[in-house]
């Protein structure tokens, strides 16, 4: 975001609550934090803020990041797909042993000993 978009937000936000004034120190956090946002994304915050609330927005309210691409996404997928896979293949195999001889008679499955 450019200075001039910050400033555009701010006037907005100045016009909007009539109690909030901004000083020069403050104008330069906006503009150090800003720098990384996107300008649309912060705007359509900002009305929404506007809409729901009758205090000024915090730099924390109406802050958004762009996040850096990963795979992790990706790799959560494989890791639920082989988790599917092992749980599928462990209830079919469902290789239990017999039961002992001391739980067998409070277990509803019947022991298969030979």
């Amino acid at each position: 975001m450019t200075k001039k978009e910050v400033m555009e937000l701010l006037v907005l936000i100045e016009s909007i609550y009539s109690n909030c004034i901004f000083k020069d120190e403050t104008i330069q956090q906006w503009f150090e934090f800003c720098s990384e946002m996107d300008y649309e994304k912060v705007k359509a915050k900002v009305k929404k803020h506007i809409r729901r609330s009758p205090f000024p927005p915090t730099i924390a309210d109406i802050a958004v990041f762009s996040f850096d691409d990963n795979d992790f996404p990706i790799i959560l997928q494989e890791w639920i797909k082989k988790g599917c896979e092992r749980i599928e293949s462990h209830s079919k195999s469902n290789k239990r042993g017999p039961l002992p001889a001391w739980l067998a008679e409070y277990s509803p499955r019947k022991s298969v000993s030979s």
